[in-house]
């Protein structure tokens, strides 16, 4: 920054002499200013270790997914007790598919099998009385 400063002890106008001085910064100032610079850095350099971080533990190529998704189907009736399931809908290289869980693990079937559609209705109806039950065991009577 340049300020200039009158030269002399005179007061007059007309014998004010203007000099331009450079305004040195004190150390303070100095500091100061190195210290918003690196921490500009800092926070710079803090978001691409975050963004680096974030793609190695997904998986830049969506491979290390945490769940596994079904890439083939069954139209074989399920034959052991299910205790649940999942609609998958289509997302290469998923395909859509009903997973149904089972005491042995996971199994992929076919969304369009009759027997698929009847299990369904069947496990939705069992979780709404289940949900049911729970309302009611919650209510206290009077």
């Amino acid at each position: 920054m340049i300020v200039f400063k009158p030269i002399g002890d005179h007061e007059q106008p007309d014998h004010l002499h203007l000099q331009p001085c450079l305004r040195k910064q004190t150390r303070g100032q100095l500091s100061n200013s190195r210290n918003m610079h690196l921490s500009q850095k800092s926070m710079g350099s803090l978001a691409v270790i975050a963004v680096i971080l974030c793609i190695a533990i997904t998986g830049a190529d969506g491979k290390n997914r945490k769940s596994q998704c079904c890439k083939e189907v069954s139209t074989e009736k399920i034959t052991v007790p299910i205790t649940g399931f999942q609609l998958q809908r289509k997302n290469p290289p998923c395909v859509k598919a009903v997973i149904f869980f089972t005491t042995e693990g996971p199994k992929c079937s076919h969304w369009r099998e009759n027997w698929v559609q009847d299990k369904i209705l069947e496990l939705r109806k069992l979780h709404s009385a289940e949900k049911g039950q729970k309302k009611d065991s919650s209510t206290v009577a009077p």
